[in-house]
């Protein structure tokens, strides 16, 4: 069972070696900075000590951070793979444990609930705050985002490693909760401490997005860029820095900062390709020719569609293969998610993502009314999908789309009222949706 070493932020792993721990907090570290190759730091923690059993947990997490049926297997096989005898080590390891089994089981709300108990057990586990944390963010749960970080935050003091990080993670839970002053606060307090804290930098990005700041949010991620430009979350980002620009009707940045950093390399991580879908929608929204870019990017989605395991996902593979005009496509993820899914994932398919699937389904084939049906109602359950309020904006932006296709004035202004007195300053981008989709 090796003894007990404490991590760089003071929690207690079991290891033979303890040397392995280098590359552990090394790629923990990576991890919840977004930084360089968590998966790599970790298999080099493994080369030390085999035996390192969260070493073994963090590769399953990383395996299901993919959201894909094929990084769920690879994580099952891990796990599967663990020495028994050594299951007897601490606490800490068996709680991850559990969590991890109960995620790549399709259980994703249980698996929360373990991360939950580690956090009970030693609130000063980065690890287990970092994928919980995540775990929310995944299942669309914006009081768990913030929730799960206020009560650990009095162990996390200033001056003790690790609390720029918390910072940048509470800040995110505000946010999604709109507390965007606090949010942003507690955002510029994680990057005073660290300048390439990613996740900080996101967070700071939503309240831009949220509170309908767009000069100050391109201001701050084209000042910031060199800090998180190399994460492999830094797509995300751009999409956000997107965002704003078509806000503003700033096409051309838009379709550049496609063509360049959203997808001037083409990713097959579905963490990439879901922002690149979901800003064509967006663009077709608001009456933009993409060319060829759907095209394209339907065929990198189709190499990767596998089994259901994330209607998030299915859900943006609708979206891209819809504008690229492969029915057959849309149907098949349609038919797949009706009869294919399990735990969470079904939970989800059936409270709001196959409403979600059929009602941009029928947008793009040009089925207003049907989009309108299907959608009309979905917005105060659609967050069981997953994601944030601003990745989620997409569905009542094709709502109000809709309303206008189908004739429906009436329901676009109200839809449109409603945009401006929740960020006044949607006004513009919004009559130019419905002036994109108004009935000729």
């Amino acid at each position: 069972m090796g003894e007990a070493v404490l991590d760089r932020w003071g929690s207690p792993v079991f290891t033979d070696h303890p040397r392995a721990l280098v590359p552990f907090n090394e790629a923990v570290e990576d991890l919840v900075s977004l930084s360089g190759d968590p998966l790599e730091r970790v298999e080099a923690a493994l080369a030390t000590d085999s035996r390192l059993i969260l070493g073994q947990v963090l590769q399953a997490y990383l395996e299901l951070y993919s959201t894909s049926a094929a990084g769920f297997e690879r994580a099952r096989k891990v796990l599967r793979e663990l020495d028994p005898w050594d299951l007897a080590a601490g606490e800490r390891e068996l709680l991850h444990l559990r969590a991890a089994h109960a995620w790549a089981g399709g259980e994703w709300e249980r698996a929360v609930a373990f991360l939950e108990r580690a956090l009970l057990h030693d609130p000063g586990d980065l690890l287990a705050l970092k994928v919980a944390q995540d775990l929310h963010f995944f299942l669309g749960n914006p009081s768990g985002l913030r929730g799960v970080v206020e009560r650990v935050l009095s162990t996390w003091v200033p001056g003790r490693p690790g609390w720029g990080y918390v910072q940048g993670m509470y800040a995110f839970g505000l946010e999604e909760n709109g507390e965007y002053a606090g949010a942003e606060q507690q955002a510029r307090d994680a990057l005073g401490q660290n300048a390439g804290d990613v996740w900080a930098v996101h967070a700071l990005a939503h309240v831009f997005e949220m509170t309908g700041d767009q000069g100050r949010g391109i201001a701050f991620l084209t000042r910031s860029a060199d800090d998180w430009s190399g994460s492999y979350f830094a797509v995300h980002n751009w999409w956000h820095r997107a965002l704003y620009h078509l806000e503003l009707g700033e096409i051309d940045e838009v379709l550049a900062l496609y063509d360049g950093p959203i997808r001037g390399t083409r990713s097959n991580e579905w963490l990439d390709v879901v922002d690149a879908a979901s800003l064509l929608w967006r663009l077709r929204l608001f009456g933009i020719d993409v060319g060829n870019r759907a095209d394209q990017l339907a065929s990198d989605v189709e190499a990767i569609l596998d089994d259901p395991v994330y209607v998030f996902n299915d859900w943006h593979a609708v979206m891209v293969a819809g504008l690229a005009g492969r029915r057959e496509v849309v149907e098949h993820l349609v038919s797949v998610n009706r009869r294919g899914t399990a735990g969470t994932n079904r939970r989800s398919v059936e409270e709001a993502g196959l409403d979600l699937l059929e009602g941009f389904s029928a947008f793009a084939r040009g089925d207003a009314e049907g989009a309108v049906d299907r959608l009309a109602d979905i917005r105060p359950r659609a967050h069981v999908v997953g994601g944030s309020h601003a990745q989620r904006d997409v569905i009542d932006l094709t709502l109000l789309a809709a309303a206008a296709g189908a004739g429906k004035a009436s329901l676009a202004q109200v839809l449109v009222d409603e945009r401006v007195a929740q960020k006044p300053a949607a006004s513009a981008a919004a009559e130019r949706v419905v002036v994109a989709n108004r009935r000729r």
